[in-house]
């Protein structure tokens, strides 16, 4: 798994902290806002858009918003949208080096399949119950600021 699910969670309350107002931002204000690259932020943009997560606003003043209520999109969907679903989530092929004579070095790639699967499973179940709205409000709170 990769920081990008971070950084969309990230841009994704930058949203819908401007979501208020149905603004529209431009991909280099998201960029400046979360500190990232501007390049990754619309490589992500781009997978949140093919979910429906983000609206693209063509034009003069055009940018990105969300596509729909913050209160409506949880965490599961943003991190389906940028993650996937595949089998290879953590990234373990590389670990199957199979010597014939070192146990662990045999048996390591299944082992931790199995237990980061588990725990795979468990992270989307509660990432279900969280949304971006949420994820918003929680951080205003501990900032103690009022939502424009």
């Amino acid at each position: 798994m990769s920081s990008n699910f971070l950084t969309a969670i990230h841009l994704m309350t930058y949203l819908a902290y401007k979501y208020n107002g149905n603004a529209v931002v431009t991909s280099d204000e998201l960029a400046a806002t979360i500190q990232h690259n501007p390049v990754v932020v619309r490589r992500l943009v781009s997978k949140l858009r093919k979910a429906g997560l983000v609206d693209a606003v063509r034009g003069k003043n055009g940018g990105f918003r969300l596509g729909q209520p913050g209160s409506e999109i949880c965490l599961l969907s943003v991190f389906t949208a940028i993650e996937g679903d595949g089998p290879d989530l953590f990234s373990l092929a590389n670990m199957d080096k199979r010597t014939g004579c070192n146990p662990i070095a045999d048996s390591i790639q299944h082992t931790l399949g199995d237990l980061l699967r588990q725990s795979l499973e468990e992270m989307k179940k509660d990432l279900a119950t969280h949304s971006v709205s949420g994820v918003l409000e929680t951080s205003l709170k501990r900032l103690n600021m009022p939502r424009c």
